[in-house]
Formats: C-alpha cells, sequence, structure tokens
C-alpha cells in the first residue's frame, strides 16, 4: 500500500489520524455487538465470539471481524436482521423532518488534507465511485452495505453514529443548495439529497469539495440534517464523514 498522511480538523479542531483509527475501534466494537444482537454469525477462525469475547478484540482484530461479517451478509440479510430498527429509523426521519419544517438545515463539515495520493487519482475514483463501491464496508463501521442504481445509491448506515441503521438512497443534484458556503478555489464539487426509500426527502443532504495540494488534496465533506436532528447525531456525523474520508484514502492507497 502507497503511504499517505491524513490531517483532519472540525470547528478548528484537529484530529489526528491516530485518533479517528482509535474512534473507529470502538465503532467496530459497537457494531459488532449490534450485529450479534440481530443473529449475525459474529466469529475469528472459525470460533464463535460471545460479546464478552468481542469486548477482549484488539483493534486490528475488531476491525477484520467487523469488515467480515459485514461482507458476508447481502442487503436482503440486513433488512431482515434489522428490520424493526429499520422502521423505527424511518419513523425517526419523518418526525425530525415533521418538527423541523420552516427551519434552516443544520450543516457539519470535516476539513481534510491528504497527501501521497494524487487530487486526479482521487477525483476519478469519486466520480466513477470505484473502488469505494466494491468493499464499502471497509471504509467505515457504520457502513453495511450499498448498491447502485443508475446515478441512485441505495445503502444502509448508521448516521452520526448515533442510534440504529437507516436506510437511504442518494442521488445527484447539480447546483445543489445547502448551508454550507461553496469555496470557489476547490475546483471540484458535487451535491446530492437523501431520501428514503418511499422517496420521502430526509433533508440530509451531502456535499463535497475537493482542491488540489502540494502532493495531494484538500476535501471538506459536508452533510446538513433537519433542525430538529439529534445534536449528537450532527456532531458525530462529522466525525463519521472524517473516518469515512480515512477509508476512502486507505482504500484510495491500496488501488494506486
Amino acid at each position: 500500500m502507497r503511504d499517505f498522511t491524513f490531517r483532519c480538523r472540525i470547528d478548528g479542531q484537529p484530529y489526528s489520524r491516530g485518533l479517528l483509527q482509535t474512534i473507529r475501534y470502538h465503532r467496530d466494537i459497537h457494531v459488532l455487538h449490534e450485529l450479534k444482537r440481530a443473529g449475525a454469525e459474529v466469529a475469528i477462525d472459525g470460533r464463535t465470539l460471545s460479546h464478552d469475547d468481542i469486548n477482549l478484540l484488539g483493534a486490528d482484530e475488531a476491525f477484520a471481524v467487523s469488515v467480515a461479517v459485514r461482507r458476508s451478509l447481502t442487503a436482503d440479510d440486513i433488512r431482515m436482521m434489522f428490520k424493526q430498527q429499520l422502521l423505527a429509523s424511518d419513523r425517526r426521519w419523518r418526525d425530525m423532518d415533521a418538527a423541523s419544517d420552516g427551519l434552516p438545515l443544520q450543516a457539519c463539515v470535516a476539513e481534510i488534507e491528504i497527501t501521497g495520493i494524487s487530487f486526479e487519482a482521487f477525483v476519478e475514483d469519486m466520480k466513477t465511485q470505484t473502488p469505494f463501491l466494491a468493499d464499502y464496508p471497509a471504509l467505515h463501521p457504520d457502513h453495511f452495505f450499498i448498491t447502485k442504481h443508475g446515478e441512485t445509491l441505495q445503502g444502509v448506515e448508521i448516521f452520526g453514529m448515533y442510534g440504529g441503521p437507516s436506510e437511504m438512497r442518494l442521488s445527484p443534484v447539480p447546483d445543489l443548495v445547502v448551508p454550507i458556503e461553496r469555496d470557489e478555489t476547490y475546483p471540484f464539487a458535487f451535491g446530492a439529497v437523501a431520501t428514503l426509500v418511499d422517496g420521502t426527502n430526509a433533508n440530509a443532504p451531502a456535499f463535497m469539495q475537493m482542491k488540489p495540494i502540494k502532493s495531494g488534496l484538500a476535501v471538506k465533506a459536508g452533510c446538513c440534517f433537519p433542525a430538529a436532528a439529534p445534536k449528537e447525531m450532527v456532531e458525530g456525523h462529522k466525525l463519521h464523514l472524517a473516518i469515512e474520508f480515512l477509508g476512502f484514502a486507505t482504500t484510495a492507497a491500496a488501488a494506486h
């Protein structure tokens, strides 16, 4: 794998690569507990793990087992295992939207600098959505699956590392208007609108901006949430974005 550096600031606060990896470790452990509770087979070297065993996994083991379990499950497996949580999630999104009617969206942004990976290669990967779609679970512990239908992505993940999983569709929208400043020094930008599976607007648009820097690229990874979304979801998704882009960088470094 090509070596790379990764720097992140959220609301002016630096988050080191090591700190983000530590947060990821705790999310891997949490998600393994949730998967086991939902009925997934959580095992290592052919040995089924108890909840106590999961708590004793080291960071590398937790990552490997977490990714392996989520890779082994189909989209329908996930939907069946988390059926009640997904239904509850849809209700919460509708309630948040109803309580937010007429109020401004809450924005969250993670500012990231990556060196050792070229801007051109990274942007091309983002445009084609490969190799990222090839192994969505490896990007973040809270990613369960993703599928592509034309230009629309559909998947299950935990938003803001808060609560349980949600199933969403993400569709690109040119010139998307969001309460995130468009920085014209970032030449590559794209936005997308998130909806529930039935087409209900979740009012959780994504907005990403990128620019080249010496030996790499800078990213403003952003998204928004309804005004009534819990603070923990909004603040947690800033870290979610940072960990996700660390996963993107790791995948890109391995691919190139």
